[in-house]
């Protein structure tokens, strides 16, 4: 009779976890799927049930007749139902973080935030003082839906063709606008051009501010045509990538957009999420 409570037991919760994952064939939205059945009230503990949330748990009780222990205690397991909803083989592991420089633009940085949003992926802006104090609400929108904002000066010069108190005014000023829109100081600045020296990187580590590079650079600002930039990204796939692009300067952007709209899902299909990057910024 031992065996036989034991095997109940297994059996019962077996099926439960097999009619929870089986449901889920076509990824329904959680809140679609009606959960198993399980009745507690049999249990002479049922009246400690957990009650049921909008967390949608399933709680299961197992107990083992007949052992050792005669106490009969109950170990209580607590199933999320979401993650048996949500498992598939799509699992997004590798980390990849797209950033913009040159902007806001009033007609490319809406698009590509509203992408952003879509896929609900999170992206970083390197930001030019000068764009950011004409398009203000475009700044305060990034970092409402969770992209970092970073200094990328205030007018877009070679920094190290400026002396030292220049560079200062350069990188402060955006970085106090920047402070002042979203109530958030930039921990991080990128060099336009990719100009720096050890006096304009010691200006900035004065001003709290690691400079963040990238480790793919797209060319999107040579308008090399949407196919190419989707290219030079799939090509260099890796965990950890910081990717190179653009969505103001001047320019009309309508490519990288494009491309945008491409790479979010072929890098979410491919097991990538798509992050901001982090306050400490990411090691070249």
């Amino acid at each position: 009779m031992a065996n036989v409570g034991r095997f109940r037991t297994v059996a019962t919760l077996t099926a439960v976890l097999i009619a929870a994952c089986t449901s889920t064939a076509a990824h329904p939205s959680p809140l679609s799927i009606r959960s198993p059945t399980v009745t507690a009230s049999a249990h002479p503990l049922a009246a400690r049930a957990p009650v049921a949330s909008k967390a949608l748990l399933e709680t299961i009780y197992l107990t083992f007749d007949d052992g050792p222990n005669p106490t009969r205690t109950p170990a209580i397991l607590t199933v999320p139902l979401a993650a048996l909803v949500r498992a598939s083989p799509k699992r997004l592991t590798k980390t990849i973080y797209l950033t913009f420089d040159d902007g806001p633009d009033p007609t490319w940085t809406p698009e590509i935030l509203s992408l952003l949003e879509k896929y609900a992926a999170r992206a970083s802006f390197f930001v030019v003082g000068e764009n950011a104090k004409r398009w203000p609400g475009l700044v305060e929108r990034e970092v409402r839906d969770g992209d970092t904002v970073g200094d990328h000066t205030w007018s877009h010069p070679p920094l190290t063709n400026l002396p030292a108190s220049a560079v200062y005014v350069e990188l402060g000023r955006d970085r106090n606008l920047v402070t002042t829109l979203t109530g958030e100081t930039p921990t991080l600045w990128r060099p336009p051009y990719e100009a720096f020296n050890a006096s304009v990187v010691g200006i900035a580590s004065g001003l709290r501010m690691k400079m963040q590079l990238w480790t793919v650079d797209t060319g999107d600002w040579q308008l090399p045509g949407t196919e190419v930039i989707v290219l030079r990204v799939m090509a260099a796939l890796h965990n950890g990538m910081v990717v190179l692009l653009h969505d103001g300067g001047g320019y009309t952007r309508s490519e990288t957009v494009a491309a945008v709209a491409v790479l979010i899902p072929e890098l979410e299909a491919a097991g990538y999420r798509l992050a901001a990057l982090p306050p400490e910024g990411i090691g070249q």
